[in-house]
């Protein structure tokens, strides 16, 4: 063995590689065992959690889906108005996936990992009016400023002009919506009169591509990725050009009632980015994409407000310098267009001509 060794200059070689092929297997393991479990730089682990120092609060933003990112609203929202919080603070996600009732129990469980908070979640984003909020503390600061109000009627393709004569609530009672079970716009429109149709929320748009129903509504934020066809699964969905249903609507951040420092730095962050223009400037950038705004034809749409008490019982829970559109007006039957919202600042960039 020992003269095979001094003969062949090449066993080292191969040694080596051999070496490095083991080791090169190992790290791609342990690569996609960390892939598998969801972690990365922006999940911030109950082990984490605990390693932080007393100085520093933890973040954990309760994780519903698969799609997480910097770039989703309810992280880079989060991100901003911590950081203008003046606290010194770590941001992520939180470990697992789970639903809304799920990551409501599990805040309200406990402040910091444990058996009933397992991953250590302490905010969520939700709408707000939602039900299994109960055991929560809302920030009160809505994270669009009412801007998901603007509802938007995705459409089946086929009938596209259906809305085309729809200029009042009267003339949109005679189509029939579809909506999520238990959400809350379901239980606005119904309140509002017009006939809605609830199912589970993974059928909505089979529904719509199938033409069962005549429309969606879908806020300005969604529609894009949900009623653009060339990005959905469905050949018959598509966005109706002529009206936007308009009425209160939220996405509030939720704490724990006894974590009083995380809702100052919430509340305090949020003040600061109002007042800059930074949470205006976010909200442009992340909403008023190229494709809404040609999309939308925004100043020509007939806006249809839906006037409710539990809509009005949603605007009352937010304090009237927070809201960005001007529901006093809306009831008085001042705003007919998109045009007549083209004055308000955070607007003018979705009402700038193409």
């Amino acid at each position: 063995m020992r003269n095979l060794i001094r003969r062949s200059p090449q066993f080292f070689s191969i040694l080596a590689s051999f070496a490095i092929v083991i080791v090169g297997a190992y790290l791609i393991r342990d690569k996609i065992e960390v892939r598998k479990q969801g972690d990365s730089d922006l999940i911030l682990t109950p082990d984490e959690i605990r390693a932080l120092p007393a100085d520093t609060l933890p973040v954990v933003l309760h994780r519903v889906d698969s799609s997480y990112g910097e770039n989703t609203l309810a992280y880079a929202m989060l991100k901003l108005i911590m950081a203008k919080s003046g606290v010194k603070y770590t941001l992520g996600y939180s470990q697992s996936i789970s639903d809304s009732s799920r990551g409501s129990r599990d805040i309200a469980g406990s402040l910091r990992p444990s058996r009933s908070n397992p991953d250590g979640v302490n905010i969520m984003l939700t709408g707000l009016g939602s039900q299994g909020l109960e055991g929560l503390r809302a920030t009160t600061i809505p994270v669009t400023g009412g801007l998901l109000g603007l509802r938007v009627a995705c459409v089946n393709s086929l009938s596209a002009d259906r809305f085309k004569n729809v200029y009042s609530l009267e003339d949109l009672k005679h189509f029939i919506a579809v909506q999520g079970q238990g959400w809350t716009d379901a239980r606005i429109l119904k309140q509002g009169g017009l006939p809605t149709f609830e199912i589970e929320t993974t059928l909505t748009y089979n529904l719509l591509n199938e033409g069962r129903v005549d429309y969606f509504p879908r806020s300005i934020t969604s529609v894009e990725s949900e009623c653009n066809s060339g990005n959905n699964h469905y050949e018959s969905v598509t966005v109706d050009p002529y009206i936007h249903i308009v009425h209160p609507a939220a996405w509030i951040y939720y704490v724990n009632p006894n974590n009083q420092r995380l809702y100052d730095a919430v509340v305090a962050g949020f003040k600061r980015a109002l007042k800059d223009g930074s949470y205006a400037e976010l909200l442009q950038n992340r909403i008023f994409t190229p494709w809404l705004k040609e999309t939308l034809d925004f100043p020509n749409r007939r806006l249809l407000y839906v006037s409710t008490p539990l809509g009005d019982l949603l605007r009352n829970q937010v304090p009237s310098q927070y809201w960005l559109l001007p529901w006093d007006r809306f009831e008085k039957g001042e705003i007919k267009t998109g045009r007549d919202l083209c004055g308000y600042p955070v607007l003018e960039d979705l009402c700038n001509e193409q």
